[in-house]
């Protein structure tokens, strides 16, 4: 074998994705058939029990017989006089109660008291019935109404199981149904009366209270002027105009100045007497003061006693003090004309508005009492335009309600029903059936919409982007097939599971022709339990029977399961000695039953730490093994979560990573890739094991093929042992010879 090179991976299409954009399985219709055939006995043990279920509860349902009757409701109609009152507001009709009023009393039909009064009456009562409270419960859950599209007819239909009784019940119904609206229309107008009456003299008694807060409004208040107004807004308006006027006349004496300043020729306007202007001002207001206190003594009544005439009085009295101030100053005490003028007029301005602001505050305080002096006037407005209208509706009251008619038309009399209209069982059961199976159904598609594990190689090469080396179905555990806890397809070389490891070896072989041989192979998985240690046996033990000298090492120092199938124990030597330097490795080899094939187990695992995977040591001793056999395959630990596999895989020609159909989800099978490819471990491919669904497309003869050939015509084939050795049949038919087809195995002397 000097001269060969390495296997050095399979190549890649270029340009190719290394892993998927979107690591989840994306369900088509072919994954939900299969599920639905793979769970055909769960859609089975669901469908059959509720359909017979249903099946059993549609047959013993009683029939049901249906009694019809078509009605009218209409509004009542009420004179706009006799609404007004109806409706307990004076002055408009209720649009919104007339609109409710059909559908309201059609409602009606199923009350509880209309319900206790049919089933009290004598023609309707049964013989012995002593719970009247549950037979109106059943009256009212066996009633249904139906408008009439566009129009005020109602179907009114009852159902019972008794056809003359049903009949009766609906025309009681009906007829009290009717009468009770007579009497509540006939009841209505005479409370309306009555109300109308007793709310005409609550008006009157209203109207006469509120007078009498008007008049103590006016006795009090000292605000309240002729007509309803307010004395103190006048006087403000009054104040604001003062002080605008005032305003005026000092920006005019302020312009003067400015113009004096300039203009000295100009002061002579002045004359000697530089207060003249001053009083001139002031005689006019107190002309225009004295003048207002003449047209108030000719209006107010009261004229020495009101707040206005009292005000004026004080406004001309101060006017006339400054006139008497400002003539007895001498003219040449008096300074700048211009200055001495625009000082008074500044004061006289400042005083004013402080009289403003102090009528203002007064006014602001007298503001709600006049509101509300404001608000009784309006208000007894009102309620005498209602007494009025009141009076001449009442007048004509008693006339207009004797025109109403009743407003439900009920039909004289109701067919009795000959047919029954429900159950219709044929349709209950098919439904059942329909709904049953259905049920089952849908269970099955969302179990599936949820499981997004591997259950197809295609899923996995398209998931991994790794070539599919080998696809193995899944074996079926029989005398001959079973093993030291393992599934031995050499006890039936003959069957699809035997051949499916035969073309895993087939695939090894046509990559060796293409990147070269592949001496040195670790199988592993992503975690335990998906079937490596069957998958390195078995293809161990394919290759040596082929002819190849082949080695099968145990290198799962953290669970090794195969030194059992070749009857070995845990402290039998192994591996662990060779890496301590105790044996040589040709003393630890064991030879098998099968030729060709030779077996390395762990030894005795205790005390020996994990790291001495990655030792010299082991890589020699591949290198070793690799020069003696033709094939070394190691069963190796699991990928994810220890770096056993990774230190493993860098030793190794290639690796095989074994999935179970079924096991896990696409994402951790790619986070193990990424684990190997990150550790520069060369993955040859995958190997699917334990394929169930859609075997018929792997496989020429289909899951259910018989052990043997199908051409045999009669005895069974023989099964691989020693020379003169026992049959499969024999090893089928004697569980306690099970093993006896594959003798004990010898240790191989260095």
């Amino acid at each position: 074998m000097d001269g060969i090179q390495p296997y050095s991976g399979s190549s890649r299409t270029s340009g190719a994705p290394a892993t998927p954009p979107n690591p989840t399985l994306t369900k088509v219709p072919a994954d939900y058939l299969r599920a639905l055939r793979r769970r055909i006995w769960l859609i089975v043990s669901i469908g059959v029990p509720l359909s017979v279920t249903a099946s059993v509860i549609s047959v013993r349902q009683p029939s049901i017989y249906q009694a019809k009757a078509e009605i009218m409701i209409e509004a009542p109609e009420y004179d706009p006089v006799l609404s007004t009152l109806v409706s307990h507001e004076i002055g408009r009709r209720d649009p919104e109660a007339q609109e409710k009023y059909v559908p309201n009393r059609a409602a009606q039909l199923r009350s509880r008291v209309l319900a206790e009064k049919v089933v009290t009456d004598p023609s309707i009562a049964r013989a012995g019935a002593g719970n009247d409270e549950a037979a109106a419960q059943e009256l009212i859950a066996s009633i249904q109404t139906r408008q009439i599209p566009n129009t005020n007819h109602f179907l009114v239909t009852l159902e019972g199981t008794d056809p003359p009784r049903t009949a009766r019940t609906l025309y009681t119904l009906l007829d009290l149904f009717q009468k009770q609206a007579e009497k509540e229309i006939q009841i209505k107008i005479e409370d309306s009366k009555q109300y109308a009456v007793a709310s005409l003299n609550k008006l009157k008694q209203e109207l006469k209270d509120l007078d009498l807060e008007i008049y103590a409004t006016l006795r009090n208040s000292k605000t309240i002027g002729p007509g309803g107004k307010s004395i103190l807004e006048e006087e403000y308006v009054g104040a604001e105009t003062s002080i605008a006027h005032m305003k005026e006349r000092l920006r005019e004496l302020q312009q003067q100045a400015f113009i004096t300043q300039f203009f000295p020729t100009a002061r002579s306007q002045f004359g000697g007497a530089p207060n003249a202007a001053r009083i001139a001002d002031l005689e006019q207001l107190r002309e225009e003061l004295a003048d207002k206190l003449l047209q108030f003594k000719r209006r107010i009544k009261h004229f020495d006693s009101d707040p206005s005439v009292r005000n004026t009085a004080e406004k001309l009295a101060s006017v006339q003090e400054r006139l008497e101030r400002l003539r007895a100053t001498p003219a040449d005490e008096a300074g700048d004309p211009a200055e001495s003028v625009m000082a008074t007029v500044r004061d006289e301005v400042r005083a004013e508005q402080a009289r403003a602001k102090t009528l203002l505050k007064e006014l602001q305080d007298s503001m709600p009492d006049h509101q509300k002096f404001l608000t009784f006037l309006e208000e007894r407005k009102q309620k005498m335009t209602r007494i009025s209208t009141m009076q001449e509706k009442i007048t004509e009251f008693d006339m207009l309600s004797r025109s109403q008619k009743n407003p439900i038309s009920v039909p004289p009399t109701v067919s009795e029903p000959t047919m029954p209209v429900r159950p219709k069982r044929a349709m209950n059961i098919a439904i059942g059936l329909f709904l049953s199976f259905g049920l089952g159904v849908g269970l099955v598609c969302l179990l599936e919409y949820l499981d997004h594990s591997v259950k197809v190689p295609e899923h996995l090469t398209l998931g991994l982007t790794l070539p599919l080396f080998g696809v193995i179905p899944r074996i079926r555990r029989t005398a001959l097939t079973h093993r030291g806890g393992h599934l031995w397809t050499p006890g039936a070389p003959d069957s699809i599971e035997a051949d499916a490891y035969r073309n895993l070896r087939a695939s090894l072989l046509g990559v060796s022709d293409t990147h070269g041989p592949i001496v040195t192979l670790l199988v592993t998985s992503a975690k335990a339990g998906e079937g490596k240690s069957t998958t390195a046996l078995n293809l161990a033990a394919t290759c040596a029977r082929a002819g190849e000298r082949t080695l099968l090492m145990d290198v799962d120092l953290r669970r090794p399961s195969l030194a059992v199938v070749f009857h070995q124990d845990e402290k039998h030597v192994g591996l662990v000695d060779v890496l301590r330097g105790d044996l040589p490795w040709q003393r630890t080899v064991v030879r098998t039953d099968i030729p060709n094939l030779d077996f390395i187990s762990t030894g005795d695992t205790r005390d020996i730490p994990i790291e001495v995977l990655g030792t010299l040591e082991l890589r020699q001793l591949i290198i070793a093994l690799s020069s003696h056999y033709d094939r070394v395959i190691l069963d190796g630990p699991a990928i994810l979560g220890m770096a056993d596999c990774r230190m493993l895989g860098r030793l190794v020609d290639a690796s095989l990573l074994v999935v179970r159909s079924g096991a896990h989800e696409l994402r951790p099978l790619q986070r193990a890739k990424s684990m190997l490819e990150q550790s520069r471990v060369v993955i040859a491919g995958v190997v699917f094991n334990a394929l169930f669904e859609d075997l018929d497309n792997w496989s020429s003869y289909g899951p259910n093929t018989p052990y043997g050939s199908p051409e045999s015509s009669g005895g069974p084939r023989r099964s691989l042992g020693p020379a003169g050795g026992r049959t499969a049949g024999s090893a089928g038919n004697d569980d306690e010879h099970e093993h006896t087809a594959l003798p004990a195995v010898a240790t191989f002397q260095a």
